[in-house]
Formats: structure tokens, sequence, C-alpha cells
């Protein structure tokens, strides 16, 4: 079935899905005969956006513009794997194959074993392999994505997929989709944000504001949440690094784990913003939420906790209450 929230970012750089070779089975690996590599290892690296190399491996000193990601497991590769898709592959050099010849073995298996039953890293683990993640400006420079200074900047995202009523009010562009990653264009302005002078960078409050709305669009372009789903921050970690200049273009890539299962159930979900300038990091934040399907559950959630809202402030009342008669009658 076709689905109407990917199908207007189908471009060429949406994620494709991956179909790993057909692994021997695990009694050859004693028989001393050769396992075939998973189709995501290559010994001529550059082919992909993203080569991840092992640690100790060293990559061939005749290629350029290789875009290397430094791995220390198998279990890293995995997780890279999983989250980049068809824009990653492993570069395993021939002397580093032949030294550690249990690393194709364990890869082809375990990818086979998962295939239909993957399960995302946890958040410690999505975080800390993003921060070793470079942009990919190769796709970046090639999407409608503004980069350079005096590129023009693309249009402002639906304003569905961020609950504006008007476009105006849209901080992100439309955006370029990488595995399960979303990168945006940010705005310096929108109709609903008034600040009393001019500033030279980006206002605190824009960024927040902008990492929100990116996380709700990647729960409804990525997560497959509908349309009429809603959410509520549950809390938000940020961290601000360096000013953001509002003369240059700004990349925002935001990652979300949640994942539409196709019930009306409430979860939990979190998602990870990083704001880059000139390809430094500027921004980053965990934004960790409660997800509702439809209006309906969103509306419910607010009958609720407007309940326990008004239970708070009646107990606030009566408190102060008898403290001004104590304090008339002392």
């Amino acid at each position: 079935m076709n689905n109407p929230i990917t199908e207007s970012f189908s471009g060429k750089n949406q994620l494709l899905p991956f179909r790993p070779m057909l692994a021997a089975r695990p009694s050859l690996l004693k028989t001393g005969r050769k396992v075939r590599k998973p189709s995501f290892i290559t010994e001529y690296p550059g082919q992909k956006p993203y080569t991840l190399v092992f640690e100790d491996d060293v990559l061939p000193p005749d290629v350029s513009g290789i875009q290397g990601v430094r791995v220390s497991s198998v279990e890293d590769v995995l997780h890279y794997q999983i989250l980049l898709g068809d824009f990653c592959e492993l570069y395993l050099s021939a002397d580093y194959s032949q030294a550690h010849p249990e690393i194709s073995g364990k890869l082809h298996l375990t990818v086979v074993r998962r295939k239909g039953t993957v399960s995302h890293p946890d958040k410690e683990t999505t975080r800390r392999l993003l921060t070793r993640l470079p942009l990919n400006f190769k796709s970046l420079m090639q999407s409608p994505l503004a980069v350079l200074d005096g590129d023009r900047l693309p249009q402002p995202i639906n304003r569905e997929f961020v609950h504006k009523k008007s476009i105006r009010n849209a901080l992100i562009s439309e955006p370029l989709i990488e595995g399960k990653f979303l990168s945006f264009n940010m705005f310096d302005a929108i109709d609903e944000f008034r600040f009393d002078h001019e500033s030279d960078h980006f206002q605190g409050m824009l960024i927040l504001e902008a990492m929100r709305q990116a996380s709700i669009a990647a729960a409804h372009i990525l997560g497959q949440l509908p349309l009429d789903g809603g959410m509520t921050l549950l809390s938000y970690d940020t961290k601000f690094y360096n000013y953001i200049e509002n003369t240059s273009p700004v990349i925002l890539r935001t990652y979300s784990n949640f994942s539409c299962t196709g019930d009306d159930e409430e979860r939990e979900s979190y998602a990870l913003c990083q704001l880059y300038q000139w390809g430094k990091l500027c921004t980053e934040a965990t934004l960790n939420a409660y997800i509702f399907m439809s209006k309906e559950g969103y509306a419910t959630h607010r009958i609720r906790s407007g309940r326990i809202t008004e239970r708070i402030k009646r107990q606030f009342d009566t408190k102060i209450d008898l403290l001004k008669k104590h304090s008339v009658n002392s």
C-alpha cells in the first residue's frame, strides 16, 4: 500500500531496502570453507556516502574524498547499518580481513539472523554513534538544501508535518532523507515569534522551536505517525556549543526512534537533533515525548492533564488560605 506521508519525499536520496546475501550455514564455518561477505562489505571504499572503518584498519592511500567513520566493534557496524541503510559500507583491507577472518562470518550470520526482526540501538548508543557521524556533504551538495553562503533556501515543510495552522510558522524546510535521518534547513524567523531587538545570530527560542518541529516531522515522515496524531514533550535536554550566525545556512539533522505499529496505543518516544553551520556542531538536543496516534487520544490526554492541573491549583489555593488565616490569627 502506498504511503501518502513518504510519497512526497521519494527522491534519489530515499532509503533503499537492505537485502543481505544469503548466508552460508553456520556449520560450514567449521569446515574451513570461505564464508561470503555481506553485501555492504567492500574492498573499494568510497562507493557509498559513509565508509565504516575499524579503528586499527587502514584506508588505501590512493583514494580521496572518502567520508570515513571509525568503529570499534561489530555491534557498532551493525547499528550504523540499521541507522544508515544503503548509505553506508564497511571497508575491510585485505591484511585486516586476513588477520580477522571471524569478522566477515560474524557480520554475515548476525545480519541474516536479524532479518525481519531489526531492533534499533538504544538512546545512549544512538547518541554516541551520532556524535561520530559527520554531515553527508556529498548528498547535501546534490540536494535542494542550502549548504553554502548564497545558496537559495528550499521551501518550508508542509505545515501539517509540524502541526502549524500557517506555513509562515514553519521553521524548517522540506527534508533530505538518508536512512533513519532527516536533514533540514532552518529559517531565521516565523510570524508567531517576536523579539524586541535585532540579532546577528539565531535566537535560542527559535532553535528550540526548530528542533521541536523537526522531531514532530520525523515521527510523521519516517515513523509513519498519522497526520492527525499528536505529541506532547516530556523533557528537553539541550547543549549549546557555538553561536549560529543568521547570515549562513544551517543544517538540522534529526533522528527519531518512533515507529508506528498500526495500533492506537500511546507510547513514549525520543528524538535526537543536531544543528550544524559550516560543518561545525553548534547545538544538540534530546527530546523525550509522548506520542498519540489520533486527535482523540491527544484530546483525552489534555482533558486528563487539565484535571490534574486543576487539582494541583486547588491544593495550592487551600494551602495559601491556611497560611493567610494563620497570619491573621497570629
